[in-house]
């Protein structure tokens, strides 16, 4: 197989694809106007590496402020001479439990699972107000989306229902709780919805939430939690529409699989675009088996990829998932796999952090890793991070030689070692 280092383009991740699309696939490469270099088919991935296509993509990323690049949740980790620090400069609390719907249904006493932040800056469409907006959630019944809004990207954050006193609540998504007939109360529905990834698709003017929700549908290949979408135009009206089918039912754009490493449980996921314009979904897939007594035997978490050229439509599960499992990680941690964040570093490099686990789950630490290809990884030699995350993806967010690192309720700063001639984004 051909090395990157002697490509004078970016490669592009793209699903194995069977026979029968292979037979197209000179025609439609012809199409799309790009200059095939090489084509090498490997295990998990078919690399294609293009000409002029795949430049242009990277310099429109390079013309990108701090921010714009930041809102692709691909975070801008270059001009650095040294690691990423495994030890946080500063850290703070953001979020808190003041409204109703951030509780438990289940119980007053359940633990306080607030968090999940996904922050992003509104800097588009007409009513831009170049504010930190972050969208954060529970993992209990009846949890929905919540928003709070701050002037600058280390707070304070305050909940749009303190912006606004005609709000209910923060709530931007809010799941369907009660089970009525008319004025009569038919039975309460542990719904909730949790875990928001919010991008800004440039492409389509829109701002996308991926985000998981909970309806025990077992029956549609055991899955109980799956990962849907939302859009929004105007972030500073904050109303988002979700995407449906004709019956009024969510779309899962990551649906559970038949496979067993994700047949049960398809959500956390940390979705990006990448600086040559790839959509790349970081996947935390959970499954399992029934026993002969028809106990549910649930799996640790393993991770995987999905790569997409369009943020609503035509996603594809990479060959090969799960990529990343306790069997290869290099780590003596054999239990749960979190997603963190992903980042690039330049040339053909990119950073990728993820959550390991003692067995079952217990004591979850971050461990950073460099990866060309998304299919192997090189582990980071010093070791397990010494910042402890939170359930969910981590929010990364970079201001010129700091970056702030969203997991939780707590935000992180990392003072970055920059090279001498590093830019400092004034935009």
């Amino acid at each position: 197989m051909l090395q990157n280092k002697q490509l004078n383009s970016r490669a592009l991740l793209c699903c194995r694809i069977d026979n029968i699309e292979q037979q197209h696939m000179w025609q439609r490469l012809k199409e799309t106007g790009c200059s095939l270099i090489f084509c090498c088919l490997v295990t998990s991935f078919i690399v294609f590496a293009f000409g002029e296509s795949a430049q242009a993509d990277f310099k429109e990323w390079a013309l990108l402020s701090q921010a714009e690049r930041n809102n692709t949740k691909c975070v801008d980790l270059t001009g650095l001479n040294g690691k990423l620090p495994l030890s946080v400069s500063d850290s703070k609390q953001i979020l808190w439990r003041s409204e109703k719907w951030e509780f438990s249904t289940w119980t007053e006493n359940a633990e306080n699972s607030l968090g999940f932040p996904s922050v992003v800056k509104n800097i588009y469409g007409a009513d831009a107000d170049n504010k930190y907006y972050l969208f954060y959630a529970h993992h209990d019944p009846n949890s929905g989306i919540g928003c709070a809004i701050a002037d600058r990207i280390d707070g304070p954050y305050i909940k749009i229902a303190d912006l606004d006193k005609k709000r209910k609540n923060s709530q931007v998504l809010q799941p369907l709780s009660l089970l009525q007939k008319g004025k009569q109360l038919l039975r309460k529905l542990p719904y909730h919805y949790s875990s928001p990834c919010v991008v800004w698709d440039g492409d389509k003017q829109l701002w996308v939430m991926f985000f998981h929700y909970y309806k025990n549908e077992f029956k549609q290949g055991k899955g109980h939690q799956k990962t849907g979408v939302a859009t929004c135009a105007d972030l500073k009206n904050n109303k988002w529409t979700i995407k449906r089918d004709e019956k009024g039912n969510i779309v899962p754009i990551f649906p559970t699989t038949s496979k067993r490493w994700m047949n049960s449980q398809s959500s956390y996921h940390a979705i990006q675009k990448l600086p040559d314009g790839t959509w790349l979904a970081f996947l935390r897939g959970t499954g399992g088996e029934y026993d002969k007594t028809g106990k549910w035997l649930q799996d640790t978490t393993k991770l995987g990829f999905a790569v997409s050229s369009d943020s609503l439509n035509n996603w594809k599960y990479v060959s090969g998932n799960p990529i990343v499992t306790q069997a290869n990680t290099g780590g003596e941690r054999k239990g749960v796999l979190r997603p963190s964040f992903i980042g690039y570093l330049g040339g053909s490099k990119f950073f990728v952090a993820w959550a390991e686990s003692k067995y079952y789950d217990s004591d979850p630490r971050i461990i950073y890793n460099v990866t060309t290809d998304f299919k192997e990884f090189k582990r980071d030699d010093r070791g397990y991070a010494q910042w402890l995350p939170a359930d969910g993806l981590v929010s990364p967010w970079r201001e010129n030689g700091t970056l702030y690192l969203f997991t939780g309720k707590y935000i992180y700063s990392f003072v970055l070692p920059l090279d001498a001639g590093a830019v400092v984004d004034k935009k």
